[in-house]
């Protein structure tokens, strides 16, 4: 079905349902003085997304200390939120419309009074906040900008330019939320790392959601040689998802043997929480635009990212800009062999490895 059709069945239902059951106000009658016991905040996409709304949690928890905030996300990003500080509970979701009983039967049991739609999909996430029983809804609509549902929302944003991080921060101001902190951080305790003195560590990312966003594994692989050949005390280590190992066997197959003795390959092998203690063991991490990125920002490890087809004034480095650097390119100009891999082919390894040289302060043997 169309999401068209989707959004013209979810206003047919909402209109009957909320006329016998809804507890949804009017949003003339929302102020922002007024005391929520309940709420919910969903955030059930990616990872990079759920970092980028850990400042707004953070605000929406300084404003009501004393709610109980419970925090709908994907199982996938359990291991980055059990135990987090700054909501009571979290229930897992993956906005689906057959796993939408289970969902509602746990939101009643803390029933909300105002929702929080981070980041979610349409129409399930309305659906379910309304049933659900809130009085208030505000949700982000995110680059699509009307999203045919407003009837129902409290207040949201769109068209926004600016950062993702201060858009969610926009997002919750309406609250009398603090908007001036866009500093993200991992919401879960997790074990730190232990870094070796005598050793340089850098991380390289293969993958990323869509492959306009993947730097070619071909330069990953110069990139590793010319850094092998200046330190004999570096160690690349391959992270990414289980959707990453072609990538990864293509770069260990690629490589010389000397190199690849300096090459400790993790990718599919590890869970969220261990990805973020082997993040927070770097020196530095190389990578595209995607969520170990923002975690790795989050943990204070320098990183250097890499952006062609995405926009680093919307999702790159927001704090601590001092640890990070930025190589962002443009296609135009280029000719196809350097695009054959991938249109981030345009950031040549050379320049990345002078980036590397630069901002570690590594001196040549």
């Amino acid at each position: 079905m169309s999401k068209k059709w989707k959004i013209k069945l979810a206003n047919f239902f909402l209109d009957r349902y909320t006329a016998r059951y809804g507890r949804l106000q009017d949003k003339s009658t929302f102020d922002s003085g007024i005391h929520f016991d309940n709420i919910v905040i969903y955030s059930t996409t990616a990872l990079g997304d759920f970092m980028f709304n850990t400042p707004a949690i953070r605000a929406v928890r300084e404003r009501y200390p004393d709610a109980h905030i419970t925090l709908v996300v994907h199982e996938k990003n359990r291991e980055l939120v059990e135990g987090g500080r700054d909501f009571n509970r979290v229930v897992y979701w993956n906005s689906k419309i057959k796993t939408l009983g289970p969902l509602l039967k746990s939101l009643r049991e803390h029933q909300p009074d105002l929702a929080l739609i981070m980041h979610s999909h349409l129409p399930y996430d309305v659906i379910s906040a309304v049933m659900a029983g809130a009085k208030y809804i505000i949700r982000d609509n995110y680059s699509s900008g009307i999203s045919g549902l407003e009837k129902w929302l409290t207040n949201y944003v769109f068209h926004y330019y600016g950062h993702f991080v201060r858009r969610k921060l926009e997002l919750v101001s309406i609250l009398g939320c603090r908007s001036d902190d866009p500093t993200m951080e991992i919401p879960a305790p997790f074990e730190r790392a232990v870094k070796n003195p005598d050793q340089i560590t850098i991380g390289f990312q293969l993958g990323a959601s869509t492959e306009s966003r993947c730097w070619p594994v071909s330069h990953y692989v110069r990139l590793a040689e010319m850094l092998v050949a200046a330190w004999p005390k570096v160690k690349i280590v391959l992270i990414g998802g289980g959707t990453d190992r072609e990538r990864a066997q293509r770069f260990l197959q690629s490589v010389s043997a000397t190199t690849a003795e300096h090459v400790d390959d993790r990718i599919g092998k590890t869970g969220l929480q261990q990805m973020i203690t082997l993040l927070d063991g770097f020196d530095l991490l190389v990578t595209g635009d995607t969520g170990p990125l923002h975690v790795a920002i989050a943990l204070k490890v320098k990183t250097i990212s890499l952006f062609v087809t995405a926009d680093p004034r919307s999702t790159g480095p927001i704090q601590d800009l001092e640890l990070h650097r930025v190589i962002h390119l443009s296609r135009t100009g280029y000719t196809m062999p350097l695009e054959a891999e991938s249109p981030m082919g345009v950031i040549q390894p050379q320049r990345v490895y002078d980036e590397v040289v630069e901002h570690l302060q590594l001196i040549e043997k």
